[in-house]
């Protein structure tokens, strides 16, 4: 408004009240600018003293700018907003003769603001410097309110877009710690599984062959749902870890199966079983071999004859 105000395409005049016919002009608008207050203000001139007068004896205590819309049809600058005039209210216009005459031919077009304001004191003929402030227009004030709560409404989406986005950050985060927790505890208690077997192995409790099984058994023992039975009227549940527990217990349990250790070398009837020097998988042959030639044995009783005889 304080760049497109242009004195001598179209001077805006001081009036009392707002004019829609041909009424006198008490002064008029030499220039529209911004103040340090950043307040939109005038410089008056060619004010009538008696106007002016009244002015600073407080008689007009309100005022009130009418501006064209930028789609006015009269008004000097298209497509931008330009001061009409300057109503000056509260007061009986001063009996002045000799004015001159304002004349608008564009009544309804204009919008006016207005706001109680104090008036300080101004001498009869007023300096081009001296400033009326004008406030901001209600209708601004209401299209900055719509404006504020659309930035807030924004500003509120973008700051739960914001924590939506960072607690799904978390959560995957989570959700991988534990995936990651979980292939270390299987593979922990694979270890496990397996360092115990191969205890077993040597201790002869366990029959090489059985390894792997035995392994697999405390794995799948270990990832299954608890288990509850009845006795004696009560219902006992026992769990997973309760159920390896139990299962590494009765093969710690057994009695050796298998002796290792060196036996006095010789001929013999078993000498063709010598398992002395032999990998399992040889063992586990001869073990067979040795039940053939005796149905009556079971494959533990084999195994134990293919290692143990001596000669």
């Amino acid at each position: 408004m304080a760049s497109t105000y242009n004195a001598e395409l179209r001077e805006a005049p001081l009036t009392v009240g707002h004019p829609k016919d041909n009424l006198p002009a008490y002064g008029w608008v030499a220039k529209v600018y911004v103040n340090e207050a950043g307040n939109l203000a005038i410089d008056p001139h060619q004010v009538d003293p008696d106007f002016a007068q009244m002015v600073k004896d407080g008689r007009f205590k309100k005022r009130s700018a009418s501006f064209y819309p930028p789609t006015a049809p009269h008004n000097p600058t298209p497509g931008k907003w330009y001061l009409r005039h300057v109503a000056f209210l509260g007061a009986q216009p001063p009996a002045v003769t000799g004015l001159k005459d304002i004349g608008f031919a564009d009544a309804g077009e204009a919008v006016s603001f207005s706001e109680t304001a104090a008036i300080t004191a101004a001498p009869a003929d007023p300096p081009q410097s001296q400033e009326h402030a004008m406030s901001d227009p209600n209708k601004d004030a209401d299209i900055q309110k719509l404006r504020d709560q659309l930035k807030a409404a924004e500003d509120a989406k973008e700051k739960a877009q914001a924590e939506a986005k960072d607690a799904n950050d978390k959560v995957a985060a989570a959700q991988k710690e534990v995936q990651s927790f979980s292939e270390k505890a299987a593979a922990d208690r694979r270890a496990s599984f397996a360092s115990f077997a191969e205890s077993q192995v040597k201790a002869g409790r366990l029959l090489p062959k059985d390894k792997d099984v035995a392994i697999a058994a405390l794995e799948a023992v270990s990832a299954a749902q608890p288990v509850s039975f009845s006795e004696g009227g009560t219902t006992t549940t026992v769990t997973a870890l309760e159920l390896g527990s139990w299962l590494q217990g009765q093969i710690s349990s057994r009695n050796p199966v298998v002796s290792f250790g060196e036996q006095a070398g010789g001929g013999g009837e078993l000498a063709q079983f010598d398992a002395r020097g032999k990998t399992d998988a040889e063992v586990h042959r001869a073990a067979l071999a040795y039940q053939g030639q005796h149905p009556e044995v079971n494959y533990a009783e084999a195994l134990s004859q293919v290692v143990s005889f001596s000669g």
